[in-house]
């Protein structure tokens, strides 16, 4: 990840914490299923959402119930460490997969999980009961993560601000359709980019699978960035067919989680036709601004230092992410292809 996000805590996390409470309070029970395993602040909502909550966490605790103190003891540990986002982001436990062909309990958590999050995180019942909705968490968010403009994940893109009239949907880092113990897990829940959110991008990929065994934590605050360079591999007379070798550094050395950052959001093909498709205005840009007879009383090295020198300062803003270490790849690096934009300014 470029940037990683500030966590906010709110009353929308309480869902995913009385969820947990629930699991711990039926964790030592054999007895009749009783109201009294949801937390009183709870109830609210269970009533509420009879078919989602009390239905379904009744079946999955008849189930429970039967089953010899080790093995229920060992479940709801899983529960437990399946939301320790941070953790797992550390490559030290992998949670298990229940895909839509999972059966038995597996299915009826799977069920409840996800509808946790599709029918109760935001439902009537929930926003009634603390006056809230998921927009108002992410207009807090927004606020809190205002020194953030550019898509933390990928750079490219911009975020949603809270004056907008829409808003950026919440990415399940780890996917629900594979993962769902964490659905309702803010931890996992990362706003991105429509991009980044999209099948062509990150989609429903098992973010586990993919990755190298780590992965950058979202809310990980010691996170000190990702810089990158591009050199040209082969250069071309056709700036946009030039073939490009991106480099990536980050001051921690988490070359593990840069590599799989790359892999689940595809991050070197969307860098490479971003810049191809841009490198000509680019290029034009800075061309216009060597030859302005305005400032022609400065030196060719000074003028140049001048305009990286205000690319930089957009990095620095979060205004753009690739367009300086792309463009100097290509003024320090190209030949043919400078040439031939250079030919069509002239001509």
């Amino acid at each position: 990840m470029i940037k990683t996000y500030k966590y906010h805590l709110s009353c929308h996390s309480m869902l995913h914490q009385h969820v947990l409470q629930f699991f711990d309070r039926i964790e030592f029970e054999t007895g009749p299923f009783d109201l009294s395993f949801f937390d009183p602040d709870f109830l609210y909502i269970v009533k509420r959402h009879p078919s989602v909550l009390k239905k379904r966490s009744k079946a999955i605790y008849d189930v429970l119930k039967t089953w010899p103190q080790q093995d229920r003891s060992d479940l709801c540990q899983l529960i437990r460490d399946s939301n320790d986002i941070e953790n797992i982001c550390k490559g030290n436990f992998v949670p298990p997969t229940m895909d839509k062909n999972s059966t038995g309990i597996n299915k009826l958590l799977r069920d409840f999980f996800i509808d946790l999050y599709t029918q109760v995180l935001d439902g009537a019942g929930f926003t009634t009961k603390y006056t809230t909705t998921l927009r108002d968490h992410f207009n807090v968010f927004s606020d809190k993560n205002k020194a953030v403009t550019l898509c933390p994940i990928c750079g490219i893109g911009e975020l949603k601000k809270k004056e907008d009239k829409t808003r950026d949907q919440y990415d399940h880092f780890l996917p629900k359709a594979l993962y769902p113990l964490s659905a309702v897990n803010f931890e996992n829940l990362v706003p991105s980019c429509k991009e980044c959110n999209s099948f062509d991008a990150k989609g429903e990929a098992d973010t586990i699978a993919v990755s190298s065994g780590k992965l950058f934590y979202p809310f990980d605050n010691s996170h000190k960035g990702i810089s990158v360079e591009f050199h040209i591999a082969i250069d071309n007379i056709e700036p946009e067919k030039v073939d490009w070798r991106i480099d990536f550094v980050n001051p921690d050395g988490k070359r593990d989680e840069i590599e799989s950052w790359k892999a689940i959001y595809k991050i070197d093909s969307r860098y490479s036709g971003h810049v191809k498709a841009r490198i000509d205005k680019w290029y034009r840009r800075y061309w216009e601004h060597m030859h302005d007879r305005d400032i022609f009383f400065l030196t060719k090295k000074r003028r140049k230092k001048y305009y990286l020198k205000s690319l930089k300062r957009e990095e620095e803003l979060g205004l753009a992410f690739l367009r300086k270490p792309a463009l100097e790849g290509f003024i320090n690096e190209s030949i043919m292809a400078k040439a031939e934009l250079e030919a069509r300014y002239y001509s």
